[in-house]
Order: C-alpha cells, then sequence, then structure tokens
C-alpha cells in the first residue's frame, strides 16, 4: 500500500501531512467501504499490501478478486475484499462498518442501541488496533486426566503488531502462576509481530484433589507494551461485545 501511494506521486508523508490527510479509503465492488490511518498505510513497518495473487496464483473470487487490502495487526474488516476504488480523506470512510455501531467500543453504561445517539457514535472510536488475548488449545474442555501434571498449550496475539513476551498459566484462580514457555512465533519483531505465538506449560495439579474434582484452567498473555488480559469479562463488558479479551478458561475433571 504504502509503494501504492508514493511510488504514484500521489502521496508522501510530508505532502500527507501538509495537505491534512488523515485516511485511506477502500471501497468494496459490493458496496462495503472501510479506512485506516494514514499513518498505519505509510508506515515502512506497517506492511499494509493490496494483494492480487495468492500462493503465485491470481487471487481466487472468495478471497477477494481482483484485489483484497491486508491490514495486519488490526481487525479483520479493514481487510476489504474485491477492493475497487482507493480514496485519500481527511475523514474516515462511511457506512455502518466504519462509522455505525457495529465496530465502535461503547460504554458500559450503555444498556441499549437505542440509548445511542447520533453524536455518542461519532465521538467513539473506531476500531482499529485490537487488545492482546489468547486461547487454550489442550486439555480441551471436560477432560478427565489421571495425570500428575497438566499440559497447557495455546496460542497468543496482540494488536498493532506487538509481540508476546509472556503467557501466565493458573489452576488456582491466580494464587499461583506459572510461566509458560512460548514457542512457534515468539522470534517475530517485537513490533512486527502479525502472526499467533504459540506456547506451552506443564503444571502440576494442585495437591489432594478428591476424585471428580473440577479444575479450572486460566491463562493471561502480556505484549510487548505490557498490556495483558483482564481477568473478567465484567470490567470490559460493551453492549456490543467487542474486543472481548478476558482470560481464557477450561475446565477438566481429576480422576485418581
Amino acid at each position: 500500500m504504502r509503494d501504492v501511494l508514493t511510488y504514484s506521486g500521489l502521496m508522501t508523508p510530508q505532502s500527507a501531512e501538509r495537505d491534512g490527510v488523515k485516511h485511506v479509503i477502500f471501497e468494496a465492488i459490493d458496496g462495503l467501504q472501510a479506512s485506516i490511518p494514514i499513518e498505519k498505510a505509510l508506515s515502512p513497518y506497517g506492511d499494509v499490501l493490496v494483494a492480487y495473487e495468492m500462493n503465485d496464483e491470481p487471487l481466487p473470487a472468495e478471497h477477494g478478486f481482483p484485489l483484497r487490502l491486508v491490514v495486519p495487526g488490526h481487525v479483520g474488516v479493514r481487510n476489504v475484499k474485491w477492493v475497487s476504488r482507493i480514496t485519500t480523506s481527511d475523514i474516515e470512510a462511511q457506512g455502518t462498518w466504519q462509522r455505525g455501531i457495529a465496530y465502535k467500543g461503547l460504554s458500559p453504561s450503555v444498556k441499549s442501541v437505542k440509548e445511542v445517539s447520533p453524536a455518542q457514535l461519532e465521538q467513539a472510536a473506531s476500531v482499529q488496533e485490537q487488545p492482546v488475548q489468547s486461547m487454550i488449545i489442550e486439555p480441551r474442555e471436560g477432560t478427565i486426566t489421571e495425570l500428575d501434571d497438566v499440559v497447557v498449550k495455546g496460542f497468543a496475539w496482540s494488536g498493532g503488531g506487538r509481540g508476546i513476551v509472556r503467557v501466565d498459566v493458573t489452576l488456582d484462580g491466580g494464587k499461583t502462576w506459572y510461566d509458560a514457555e512460548l514457542k512457534d512465533g515468539y522470534d517475530q519483531p517485537p513490533s512486527r509481530a502479525w502472526a499467533w505465538t504459540f506456547w506451552e506449560a506443564t503444571i502440576p495439579k494442585p495437591e489432594n484433589l478428591p476424585d471428580g474434582a473440577k479444575i479450572e484452567i486460566c491463562a493471561k498473555a502480556i505484549d510487548s507494551a505490557y498490556n495483558q488480559q483482564p481477568e473478567s469479562l465484567s470490567t470490559i463488558w460493551n453492549i456490543r461485545g467487542i474486543n472481548n479479551n478476558c482470560w481464557p478458561r477450561v475446565s477438566i475433571q481429576h480422576k485418581d
């Protein structure tokens, strides 16, 4: 994207600031519009792509032929498919996917969509980068285990390319934490970590568990800016349910 803007002679960082350009707008054949900040589009480290091929073949229709945008580190809706037009602007894109309620993080005080005024919606920032998050993929919910140790595996990611620097795992609600070993993806550049970072931890079960006792596994990821996942959904609740990045939880059962 940076090459398209600069080599065409339409845009440079200096001219963007001089001309008041703040957003790049992408319009799809189906009418969808979305935009990203000009800083992301022009950054040599932003890695925004205008893709026309996939695996050395023309881009398939289901993936956005003839062109699709790839905006690493940003929410998926900014990766516009079937791009027909690219424009620069001093305002962000129109439409529900940019200015509507679909991707706006509203206050937890808002309990109904009907309470949201147009002015309130306009003032709320559109989602671009997303918060740090993780998922537990092993063991699965409801697993029954006789082993003394629990092997926990998962992956983590943070928006804006912020790398994962640590993943903490607990079996007792946060009283005791264990450091997970970072696996594939841990060596990504700390400010260009676009892909998942996988992790794994081997944790001893709490002592003196009765047969059939349930164990809740929780995890939290920490990114290179030392943002970390909140414990509870109650602290980040919003009516749209977006950017929910609270601790992942999996319950397993102990067997003697």
